[in-house]
């Protein structure tokens, strides 16, 4: 149960409102027993006292009858509203300890996985947890809280009965649950993990449906999904057997614990130890009593999903990361020299793609890379980036990049990645994405010298136009051009750009490069590093290097 202990850690500033939940499910389940035995108790009191004409004051029961009906209905209304909102704040709580936790895995580590299952842990699996609190955690505490206070009242009033319902409860509230458990282990954790897997299949076909339509796939696709689907259901269905043989189970504990505290309690009044109202009382007690012992099954049955989908959240989230942060504070590099020395690294553990380069590119200089695809070039870039480890020296401004701390080396580089991501918003938010405050000037300048400036006039809504989901409603040129003008914005001392031009037509990609030029050369303090294959972008550089040549100081 270490998962649990883990996930109670997790959630610790939400304890109180999962307090008050238990607490208030508490209150509900004792005012539904109580009610139900004062009720027995007055009615068959009324009728004694009708047929033994002896005097019977009957407002104190008619006023807590009606008091605990009152307690019962908004103790309901209130379990409910707290429960559910101590389920959302642990839920919104864990979403965010697991964004946090994603992070430092990005890219190295997160590209092992699919996007589709690596979106799945983050919302499915997370929000599947929402039964281990409000479906198992809290009717768990509720139920044993409730039998043991049932149990010490039936000790108080009649012990022998208390005997033979605590039997029958702990058949009813621990044997069954733990077979109820037994058997729903395996459905349990094949329908998390087939859920999963159906998540996976279905994002990747949308993502791909292109793909699958082009190369005639589709039905392929559909029938895999269709299958998944199916299994999923078939183990859903069987963990529905499961659970209606434990309201099976249940009932027969329920009428065979009344039936048995019936004997005893009519011995006992036979024997004039009890009144005989007490008798009806004992039983609807008793009765009543079995309503929080039905929870603690049905509470079990959810046991082995909730930990199949925490422990697809942990794993992931333990994974080890792959580019360690240094949290110890250095000083800011006062120059922007990149000096590479000796640097080897690689994509995959054991296939080394970079080998022993060294490259320097001068503060305020620009360097061209190019060379065949495969040899690195986009490596280097990311091991700027702090995306990918090292081996070797790597320095800026004479201070090593392991020494930075990544939010320091990152307020000091823009970059324009291979794969520029555009988020579902404006083209203005995702020019000025991870800006505190909007200065029109640099944005002016920066949709000009991205070659943007014509483009964005035209339109009708201008830099407020939707670019859609990953960039849709435009084209992989303009969706290029986006991420450099973003990069241009930022207005960083390091200038990375990969593939800056690519899906650009020659026109407009000679304008970008000219206008790039411009103003780097006006500039004149702006360190850049430029991947690109295409002969236009060489002239972004003051030398224009091959990879597989590399070894320059």
């Amino acid at each position: 149960m270490n998962w649990i202990i883990r996930f109670l850690k997790i959630s610790r500033s939400q304890w109180p409102w999962m307090a008050a939940g238990i607490a208030l499910g508490f209150v509900v389940i004792a005012a539904n027993v109580v009610l139900m035995a004062v009720s027995g108790w007055f009615i068959a009191s009324m009728a004694v006292s009708g047929a033994s004409g002896v005097a019977f004051n009957y407002f104190y029961p008619s006023a807590c009858i009606r008091f605990l009906a009152i307690a019962r209905t908004v103790g309901r209304y209130g379990e409910r509203l707290v429960t559910h909102e101590a389920t959302f704040r642990i839920l919104s709580e864990l979403r965010v300890w697991l964004f946090k936790r994603f992070i430092p895995l990005a890219p190295a580590c997160l590209e092992r996985y699919a996007g589709g299952d690596v979106a799945g842990r983050l919302r499915a699996d997370v929000d599947a947890l929402e039964t281990l609190y409000l479906k198992i955690l809290a009717p768990l505490a509720v139920g044993t809280i409730s039998i043991i206070a049932a149990l010490v009242f039936l000790l108080w009033i009649s012990p022998s009965s208390a005997l033979v319902m605590l039997l029958f409860l702990l058949l009813a509230g621990v044997g069954l649950p733990l077979l109820v458990r037994s058997f729903s282990e395996q459905p349990g954790m094949k329908s998390a993990q087939l859920s999963a897997e159906l998540r996976t299949k279905v994002t990747e076909g949308l993502q791909g449906i292109e793909e699958l339509i082009l190369l005639g796939a589709v039905e392929r696709q559909a029938t895999l999904v269709d299958t998944l689907s199916v299994e999923l259901i078939g183990e859903q269905e069987h963990l529905g057997r499961i659970n209606g043989f434990s309201l099976g189970g249940m009932a027969l504990c329920a009428g065979s614990g009344v039936a048995a505290v019936l004997v005893t309690v009519t011995m006992q009044i036979t024997s004039h130890q009890l009144a005989p109202p007490t008798l009806v009382m004992l039983l609807l007690f008793c009765a009543a009593t079995f309503e929080a012992a039905a929870q603690l099954p049905s509470a079990l049955s959810f046991l082995p999903a909730a930990r199949e989908s925490a422990a697809r959240i942990f794993e992931l989230a333990d994974a080890p990361v792959p580019v360690p942060d240094n949290n110890v504070g250095s000083d800011i590099p006062t120059k922007t020299e990149i000096c590479f020395k000796n640097v080897s690294a690689c994509y995959l553990p054991g296939e080394p793609v970079l080998q022993n380069i060294s490259l320097t590119i001068p503060a305020g200089g620009s360097v061209v890379l190019s060379g065949h695809s495969g040899i690195g070039k986009s490596l280097l870039v990311e091991i700027l980036l702090r995306f990918r480890d090292y081996e070797g020296s790597v320095t800026v401004g004479g201070i090593e990049i392991r020494d930075l701390p990544k939010e320091t080396l990152m307020t000091m580089i823009a970059a324009v990645p291979q794969h520029p991501h555009l988020f579902n918003s404006t083209i203005r938010d995702n020019i000025l994405m991870g800006t505190e405050s909007v200065n029109e000037v640099l944005l002016q300048q920066a949709l000009g010298d991205s070659g943007l400036d014509m483009w964005v006039a035209e339109l009708p809504l201008g830099l407020e136009t939707a670019v859609g989901i990953n960039g849709s409603a435009v084209s992989g040129g303009e969706a290029r051009r986006i991420a450099l003008a973003r990069a241009l914005y930022k207005n960083a001392p390091i200038l990375l750009l990969d593939e800056p031009t690519e899906g650009l037509d020659g026109v407009t990609e000679r304008t970008v490069v000219s206008r790039l030029n411009k103003r780097l050369r006006a500039d004149g303090g702006t360190t850049m590093l430029v991947v690109s294959h295409r002969p236009a972008c060489r002239a972004l550089g003051d030398s224009v290097i091959y990879l597989e040549n590399i070894s320059i100081d």
